[in-house]
């Protein structure tokens, strides 16, 4: 018989079983061959025996639908150990209605056909049963395999002879006026009255070998006993507890069932103390005597209850233990304690005593509800292997037994299957599910479940990508007092974060990353009672439950809230950067962009009614308008892009994309999720009764009290379907048949660094890819594409400043193209763009002032002042910058960034021959006192041609060429990494016949330098760069070109079309320009200045 940690008045049984499903009609030998018949040919293994038995039907799963298991509930699954056999133990479980046989030796469970009146309810918060199968001892059947089924309705009892088996069935009826007690091995215990002695007041019905039952007076019953109770029993006996008129306290004694011979037990060990015991309990050879209130227990010798008992302390436990005996050893186990947050069970002790001293030893850690006593000795007990703080348990049955040695050992009978943990809100956001469930930890005031994120496919088929157990449940984080349920209205912001109404205790409002196990950010209104209205990306609405003040925030990615706005509390909706907001009075709804506040659009509502709620999906806005006494005054929906609206249901609506949603209360046909479609626009009757609808899940999906929107169901509005949890806590998720928009970009933000680039966007649903391209602005070049696989409601793309060989770019104006392709593969791809300027990138050739990309000229007085000639990047000269005190024999060549400060440097050749390599920084020019570094004291005088046409041997340096004047011999020397030059390598034997090398940079756009030669004939030749230092054959530009000109100059683009410039002087001061073609030739030339005569240098 159990040995419960429950008070049996403390429990409520709606019905007997046996009531709700009767033996079929026919003879009554029939019948109960029927009922045995119907368990037998159950007898198969039931995984985990899950139960969904008592679950109503389910409607069938829609095209496209998705069901997501529930999640395990923290406190374990209850049970009810009813009759411990010889082979077999019968139980039932939380959340079942069936009675379940399970074989020790095979773990193989049966499920009775006879079933319980409402499957078994346990109230997680008190620790007790509110439904349970009867906890009378013995009621289904006590200390053998026999299990007894009472049907009231039939006054009689099914004795199923070994269940499980092929044993036999015997029924025995409840005689007129008889109450039945139980059943212990195969007696059946029957009583009258029960008290003033009535020698016919409890009866033995024993089964005999031939059928039937044999009848037998409990005799020996002290005169005047009553208020009869069985307190415990067996296959030999029963233990009755009784009142005498003449003792205020109880009396206990045992029935020998063979006899029915009655026996008083020692429940006196002080007469004046009758207090002291508190009942008795049978071991397999023992009897056990409880003294609660002295923290003792005595256990006697079944056979000899005369004996002198062994004692044990039992101090260390409260007198709610329930106890149970294997061999010497006394087992101990308290009840399930919320004052102690033990929700998930207690450990369960063995007492050991020699008399004096008792020890206690950890059995297992948890267990609960009950110990129960099996005839060969052991106990059986709920529980689990080792305790856990948070997740699943692994629950189980465990039988307890001893072992050789003395000492006492468990092994695992069968699985209990976790309860479905309660959802108490959910949200669901681009794909993304959260829910908040009692799941993980339950510690009710503080704790009550935990935060789930599920990752959702969005394109395909339905499915499931990620899941993750985030932070824990707070009791404050709704309405959600001892015992409520659907307590959490959440929020999804559509970019992996989630939010609830309600604000911590401190007054902040809250939300937490998808899969953080922390909470993050917050936003401090100031506010006592913070409630959060609606949320969008990085902007919420967030009004004053009783101040009346309303406050725009925004969530900056990464840190804390910020408030933009405080007003006096409006309607208000936000969907990306576009906040909605009603007037205080008046139909008028006004749109305005977040942060600016510039106002965008509005529109009236339908009946110029004030609104109470909006709701805003990219082309839709829903309004409701609700009076101070919650009486409805109108609702409707707005079209952005016909300007027109319809009327709307009321209530419960939520909007999505392109669709209202509304959830019909009651149990009529019409209950449920209601779908109203609007994608193809808004009727010309304004009236939506004529827009397609359907439903997509009905009452008996839901539930009849699951009606809370954010707490039991909601919509994806970013492009996604909708959600609900089930009366078993299965959360549905519903394809809309509705087409989502295409993607968009919602909100956004952009900024440019002086060598980046980065943008954040805000979208309407799930992007598959992203690719962003960065071209260079003038050339339309391609310097970069950065990508990404899905983004989930947030994009983020950011370019370095780098090209795809991860070299800094050059200075200057860049474009950036973004493209995003839906994942649902609905609409056209995301097509964005802008540019941006690089400024501390690399320098662009020829770039010394203004870090623009534009080319400069430099120039040399006679008074020994160089200058810096800024191209505009129009094609002409702008501004000058200058310095002086340069000899005006120097001679200047501009080379590129040999020091590797991004800034072009200067070499100098000196009178003396020795050739420098000045270090002007970005934006001033060299002067005799710039840092530079020395390439050669000597020897440089030899050249006649010193010219830098950029990079010719491929490693991204300037590379310097020179022409020996007496020879005519051209040598190149590469730049090295250490801002020198490397030894010279000869390229050409003689070119005296040139009259000018210039020089001249990329001219055909391959990204290696160049170089132009003008002979003496006035021809010009272009020398293409190879990549390798070396150069190609020449290609001959102009003819007769150029006889007037003392200086050409490789001025880079001073055009701004990204194309190498050239830029000339003629003996008449005048200065022309040849603006490059990218191919390896010039257009005719434009003059750009004139009286550049008095110019020592132009170079």
């Amino acid at each position: 018989m159990p040995s419960s940690c429950l008070s049996g008045g403390t429990v409520a049984r709606l019905g007997r079983p046996g009531h709700r499903h009767r033996p079929a009609l026919g003879s009554r030998s029939a019948r109960t061959a029927a009922v045995l018949a119907t368990a037998l040919t159950l007898s198969l293994p039931l995984a985990g025996v899950p139960s969904s038995a008592a679950a109503a039907p389910q409607s069938a799963a829609a095209a496209g639908e998705f069901v997501l298991p529930a999640a395990p509930r923290a406190v374990p699954r209850a049970t009810q150990i009813l009759n411990a056999g010889t082979s077999g133990f019968l139980w039932a479980q939380e959340g079942d209605d069936r009675l379940l046989w399970t074989d020790y030796a095979t773990g193989t469970t049966t499920a009775l056909e006879q079933r319980l009146d409402v499957p078994v309810q346990y109230d997680i918060d008190s620790g007790y049963f509110r439904e349970a199968a009867s906890f009378q001892p013995g009621y289904y059947g006590d200390g053998s395999d026999t299990v007894a089924l009472y049907s009231e309705e039939d006054s009689q009892v099914t004795l199923l002879q070994g269940a499980g088996t092929s044993g036999g069935t015997t029924v025995v009826p409840v005689p007129e006026y008889h109450a039945y007690r139980g059943t212990f091995g195969n007696t059946v215990l029957t009583s009258t009255s029960g008290f003033n002695g009535n020698p016919n007041a409890y009866q033995l019905w024993r089964v005999e070998d031939g059928g039937g039952a044999g009848q037998t007076p409990v005799t020996g019953l002290p005169d005047g006993a009553g208020n009869i109770v069985v307190e415990d029993g067996d296959a030999r006996s029963v233990i009755l507890r009784y009142d005498t008129d003449d003792d205020s306290w109880g009396h206990w004694g045992i029935v020998d069932l063979a006899t029915g011979e009655f026996s008083a037990l020692p429940d006196r060990i002080n007469p004046e103390d009758g207090w002291e015991v508190t009942g008795f309990r049978l071991g397999a050879d023992s009897v056990l005597r409880l003294r609660s209130g002295r923290g003792k227990a005595d256990l006697y010798d079944r056979d000899d209850l005369s004996a002198s008992p062994r004692t044990f302390d039992t101090g260390a436990l409260t007198y709610q233990a329930a106890y149970g005996i294997v061999g010497d050893k006394l087992l101990g186990l308290e009840p399930v304690a919320p004052g102690d947050n033990r929700y998930r069970g207690q450990p369960l002790w063995a007492l050991t005593s020699d008399g004096t001293d008792t020890d206690l030893t950890k059995v297992m850690d948890p267990a609960a509800h009950g110990i129960v006593q099996a005839p060969d000795g052991s106990v059986l007990v709920a529980g689990a292997e080792q305790y856990v703080e948070r997740g699943d348990l692994d629950w189980g049955m465990y039988r307890i037994a001893r072992t050789a040695d003395g000492s006492v050992t468990r092994s695992r009978l069968a699985a209990v299957q976790p309860m479905p943990a309660q959802i108490n809100g959910l949200s669901l956001g681009n794909g993304i599910l959260t829910t908040a469930d009692n799941s993980t930890l339950y510690e009710p005031g503080t704790i009550i479940g935990a935060y789930r994120s599920t990752w959702l496919t969005t394109s395909g088929t339905p499915g499931v990508t990620k899941t993750t157990v985030d932070g824990l449940v707070s009791g404050r984080d709704g309405d959600c007092t001892a015992g409520a349920t659907r307590c959490i209205r959440m929020f999804a912001d559509g970019t992996g974060h989630h939010g609830r109404r309600d604000a911590t205790e401190s007054g902040l409002t809250m939300l937490r990353a998808n899969g953080a196990t922390t909470w993050g950010p917050t936003l401090d209104t100031g506010d006592d009672s913070p409630q959060l209205k609606d949320l969008s990306g990085r902007y919420a609405v967030v009004d004053g439950a009783s101040s009346g003040d309303q406050y725009i925030g925004e969530f900056p990615d990464g840190s804390a809230g910020k408030v933009m706005q405080e007003r006096d509390r409006v309607a208000a909706a936000v969907w990306g950067n576009t906040l909605w907001s009603g007037a205080a009075t008046g139909g008028k709804v006004t749109a305005t962009r977040l942060p600016s506040g510039t106002a965008v659009e509005s529109f009236t509502t339908r009946n110029g009614c004030t609104p109470s709620d909006l709701q805003a999906v990219g082309r839709w806005v829903y309004w409701t308008c609700e009076d101070a006494w919650g009486d409805v005054q109108g609702s409707g929906v707005y079209d952005r892009v016909a300007k027109r609206t319809a009327t709307a249901p009321a209530g419960r609506v939520l909007l999505g994309d392109g669709y209202l949603v509304e959830r019909v209360g009651g149990i009529q046909s019409g209950s449920g999720l209601i779908l109203i479609d609007l994608h193809n626009g808004l009727p010309a009757s304004g009236n939506h009764t004529d827009l397609p609808s359907r439903k997509l899940a009905g009452w008996t999906d839901l539930g009849r009290d699951n009606l809370g929107v954010g707490t039991t169901w909601t919509v994806d509005r970013f492009g996604g379907g909708v959600a609900y949890a089930d009366r078993e806590q299965r959360v549905h998720l519903l394809p809309t048949g509705v087409p989502a928009s295409a993607l968009s970009a919602i909100d956004s933000t952009v900024t440019s660094g002086a060598a980046s680039w980065s943008g954040t966007w805000w979208l309407s649903k799930p992007a598959a890819s992203w690719k962003a391209t960065v071209r260079h602005k003038a050339s339309d070049v391609s310097v970069r594409t950065v990508s990404g696989s899905a983004a989930r409601g947030l994009l983020k793309a950011a370019w370095d400043g780098k090209d795809s060989a991860g070299r800094l770019v050059a200075n200057g104006a860049y474009t950036w193209t973004l493209t995003a392709q839906p994942a649902d593969g609905q609409g056209a791809a995301l097509t964005l763009s802008g540019t941006t300027t690089v400024t501390a990138g690399a320098a662009a050739p020829r770039d010394y002032a203004g870090n623009d990309g534009v080319g400069d000229v430099l120039t040399l007085n006679s008074s020994g002042t160089l200058t810096i000639q800024r191209g505009t990047g129009t094609g002409t000269l702008g501004s000058k910058v200058s310095g002086a005190g340069w000899p005006t024999t120097s001679r200047f060549v501009p080379f590129g960034d040999l020091s590797g400060d991004r800034c072009n440097d200067v070499l100098v050749r000196l009178s003396s021959g020795a050739l420098r390599a000045y270090r002007p920084g970005c934006g001033k020019a060299a002067t005799p006192s710039t840092p530079y570094t020395s390439l050669g004291t000597s020897g440089w005088g030899q050249y006649d041609v010193l010219t830098s046409p950029g990079d010719v041997s491929g490693d991204g340096r300037p590379d310097l060429i020179a022409r020996n004047a007496s020879t005519g011999t051209v040598y190149l020397y590469k730049g090295t990494g250490t801002g020198t030059l490397s030894a010279r390598v000869k390229l050409y034997d003689n070119w005296k016949t040139y009259k000018k090398v210039v020089g001249a940079g990329d001219l055909n756009g391959d990204g290696i330098g160049d170089l132009l030669a003008q002979d003496t004939s006035n021809n010009l030749y272009r020398y293409d760069g190879t990549g390798r230092g070396t150069f190609k054959a020449r290609v001959k530009v102009f003819s007769n070109w150029g006889a007037s000109y003392n200086a050409v100059v490789g001025v880079g683009d001073i055009t701004g079309d990204g194309k190498a410039d050239l830029v000339s002087r003629d003996t008449s001061g005048n200065l022309y320009r040849n603006s490059g073609d990218g191919k390896g030739s010039f257009g005719g030339r434009t003059r750009i200045a004139t009286g550049w005569q008095g110019y020592k240098a132009v170079v």
